[in-house]
């Protein structure tokens, strides 16, 4: 069983610290100091029952009727004894019962008959008159218990026990876990005792197989008894053509198998979906194919990626064949996330686009229009398809219709997150007790139930995806996609602690709870690159340090977060004026992101952002591995499709080609490099990247000329970088401006843009000033 090891002292097989006070166990003097134990085929009271005597010698012996007999329950355990004669009645105890011979009440003989031929009373015998006989009370037997009736509520009160401490327990708590998996322990020998020693109804023991094996591997790790209590009990279904049981058995023999032998749970599934399609159960072909192509995702290979687009495609098609709306939207959503998870290219961005148009045209359905989660999903991965490749209108057009969906989803959300998707289907068997993958509704309909999201989740998510859609006019919106990062906090800490509770296993509740906080780290991370480029150094570096605090206790968190925290500290390092300490962080993440074929999207653009960092770091002759400048060049070579897909990078790569390097591109190739620059930068409002441009552009062609060009182009130098309150480039477009409104005879304006270029330098870091007189020196040799 894989019990922890205070499970393994027990009483007749149970562990003995979970069983209530007044549970029966050993001797007993209530049943007359017989051993009487808690499983068995049959107590042993009710085994060699009683048998009860009458004065003239007739018997009658109190059956044994089990539970699942079809008798009503008052005639089950009513006797069957036909009602008493006059005389005096006494007990006689069983022959085979376990008192000592001396205890046993004597029998008394049977007198001879007397022939009614006379009207006369008969004589009384000789033997009653020598030996009166006192009445003497009948010794009342013991209630009757039935074991599978008790073990059955007592798995069902230590598993209730156990789940409602699930979210507890996988806060870290060691008393909670261990509690907890107690709980557990003392369910399951209840479970065990009723699958092994007791003769159960079949539908009864399929269902307890069933909970058994589902606790098993969700809580435990032995697969190995998971997987031989699900096979017998498919056995067992098939025996008495039990489908539902059966289907859930193989849906959760497929995921244990899965842990051990990924390829043995494919072949295993594709028969079950064989087996499902011959019998026209189309309800669980969709459970099947879905949890297939699940399956197919949890792999890194490439074909797999392709068998799970296979499989949507499956369900679509035999969707759109029966009319099940809502199950063809839900695969074309799904099909169009696995696109974008799969690649960032243009190719993949269309594909993703076609599949949402298919899933939007059926939402026009009033019954798959209800449902609020399908829809939900819908506008969230089309939100994310307009991330992908941003374009600042729509992604605001979209991401308002994302919150629009979530302010008018109706009240169908279930506590826990499942998603039930109606199916027209009338062919498949269903669960009795509306429980398990292919259920049926009070209206008769079937729905398949999915695992998703809790409600209070989707809300986190939706700041998430609502702060990114509006970063690029957060200095100009008043801070609103900062207020967003700081909402979705806040929505998280109420789903996390100890005042938040539901019932769900420890497992469950544990994998919730990592998914929360990885949210989490992602938020304080987009909260500290969003102060970097506000130059709040101090304020960025805090949230660095809440992202350790959140992070520090999962050692499993996504790769993607130590990357992009690395990355972080880099440019914080820079910002503040330690270029030495940043060119290493960058050369380290160089070094770990690998081979550009082998890694995600997002892994390749940090990597391509350190090598820009790394290359305006050393561009200075001076610089002591300014030799390494060719080799960094060099690098991004296999990058370029990639920077050409991007905007931001591609605004980006032409700002670094713009700048003096060995050897400095002409004055026609810079002001070309910049006109694309700045173009990119503006297609997708990125306001840090338009700032660089202009006072570059600004600095290059019209520093030490007058005119009103010259005078317009560092006029909108300043006024950009003072709408993106950089203070680093509000001080350099602060003395670009004033040099020209000196050249032009502006004496007064000039030096009053001085003095703000100087109020503005002193919330700088001193090394960020020294840096910056060095940088000058450099650009003016």
């Amino acid at each position: 069983m894989g019990y922890p090891p205070e499970m393994k002292g027990n009483v007749n097989g149970m562990p003995a610290r979970y069983l209530p006070n007044n549970y029966p166990s050993g001797l007993d003097s209530r049943y007359g100091g017989q051993n009487v134990p808690i499983h068995g085929a049959a107590p042993a009271y009710h085994s060699q029952p009683t048998q009860v005597g009458y004065l003239p010698g007739q018997y009658a012996q109190a059956p044994y009727t089990p539970m699942h007999s079809d008798r009503p329950r008052a005639q089950a355990f009513s006797s069957p004894i036909p009602p008493k004669p006059s005389g005096f009645a006494i007990v006689i105890p069983s022959p085979m019962s376990s008192r000592p011979q001396s205890q046993r009440v004597p029998s008394m003989p049977n007198p001879p008959r007397q022939p009614l031929q006379s009207s006369q009373p008969a004589a009384p015998s000789p033997a009653v008159q020598s030996t009166p006989v006192t009445p003497a009370h009948a010794v009342p037997q013991p209630p009757f218990i039935d074991y599978q009736l008790l073990l059955l509520s007592l798995a069902d009160e230590y598993i209730a026990a156990a789940r409602s401490q699930g979210s507890l327990a996988s806060i870290e708590h060691d008393t909670k876990i261990q509690q907890c998996y107690k709980l557990l322990a003392a369910g399951l020998s209840c479970m065990e005792i009723l699958i092994k020693q007791f003769k159960l109804q079949p539908q009864l023991e399929a269902s307890v197989r069933l909970r058994y094996a589902s606790i098993l591997h969700e809580e435990t790790q032995n697969l190995i008894e998971a997987e031989q209590t699900l096979s017998d009990g498919i056995k067992l279904c098939d025996r008495y053509r039990l489908f539902d049981l059966k289907y859930n058995m193989q849906h959760l023999l497929s995921r244990v198998l899965f842990d051990g032998s990924p390829r043995a749970s494919l072949k295993f599934l594709d028969k079950v979906i064989e087996d499902a399609e011959a019998y026209g159960h189309s309800a669980w072909v969709y459970g099947f194919r879905f949890l297939k192509s699940s399956l197919f995702l949890r792999t890194s290979s490439h074909q797999d990626v392709l068998s799970a687009h296979a499989q949507l495609k499956n369900i679509s098609a035999l969707a759109d064949t029966l009319g099940d709306k809502a199950i063809h939207a839900l695969s074309s959503t799904l099909e169009a996330l696995i696109h974008l998870r799969e690649s960032s290219s243009i190719e993949s961005l269309e594909q993703a686009q076609r599949a949402l148009a298919i899933a939007r045209s059926l939402q026009f359905d009033p019954k798959v229009g209800r449902m609020s989660q399908i829809v939900v999903l819908t506008n969230i991965v089309d939100l994310c398809c307009s991330l992908q490749h941003f374009d600042p209108s729509q992604a605001v057009s979209k991401m308002q219709a994302m919150q629009t969906s979530l302010e008018t989803q109706n009240d169908a959300w279930q506590a826990d997150g499942s998603l039930l998707v109606p199916v027209h289907s009338q062919t498949a068997s269903r669960s009795p007790n509306g429980s398990g993958i292919v259920r049926g509704d009070i209206s008769g309909s079937l729905l398949v139930n999915f695992s998703w999201t809790p409600q209070n989740d989707i809300y986190a998510l939706g700041y998430m995806l609502s702060s990114l859609a509006i970063a690029h006019r957060n200095t100009s919106d008043g801070l609103r996609s900062d207020q967003m990062l700081k909402e979705g906090l806040r929505c998280l800490a109420k789903n996390v602690g100890e005042h938040y509770t539901t019932l769900e296993s420890a497992s469950n509740g544990s994998v919730r709870r990592t998914w929360r906080q990885n949210l989490r780290c992602f938020f304080h991370l987009h909260l500290a690159s969003s102060l970097c480029t506000r130059t709040a150094w101090k304020a960025a570096r805090e949230q660095l340090q809440e992202f350790e605090k959140a992070a520090s206790p999962y050692a499993k968190e996504p790769e993607l977060l130590d990357i992009l925290a690395q990355y972080l500290h880099g440019v914080i390092e820079q910002g503040t004026g330690n270029p030495d300490a940043a060119l290493t962080v960058f050369q380290s993440l160089n070094l770990s992101i690998g081979h550009p074929t082998s890694c995600p999207p997002a892994h390749l653009d940090l990597a391509v952002l350190s090598i820009f960092n790394s290359i305006l770091i050393i561009r200075a002759p001076s610089h002591a591995s300014h030799a390494l400048l060719p080799s960094l060049m060099s690098s991004l070579e296999p990058h370029l499709s990639r920077i050409k897909n991007s905007k931001t990078l591609a605004s980006a790569y032409n700002i670094i080609l713009a700048t003096p390097l060995n050897p400095s591109p002409t004055i026609v190739k810079t002001k070309q490099y910049l006109q694309h620059a700045l173009q990119a930068a503006r297609s997708v409002s990125n306001n840090q990247l338009i700032c660089i441009a202009l006072n570059f552009m600004s600095y290059k062609f019209f520093k030490g000329v007058v005119g009103e060009q010259a005078e317009k182009s560092a006029r909108a130098s300043e006024f950009v970088a003072r709408k993106g309150m950089d203070g680093l480039w509000q001080s350099v477009s602060s003395g670009l401006l004033a040099d020209t409104l000196d050249m032009a005879g502006k004496g007064q304006e000039a030096e009053s843009m001085r003095q703000v270029g100087r109020e503005v330098a002193r919330s700088l870091p001193e090394g960020v000033i020294k840096w910056e007189d060095e940088e000058r020196h450099e650009m003016t040799m």
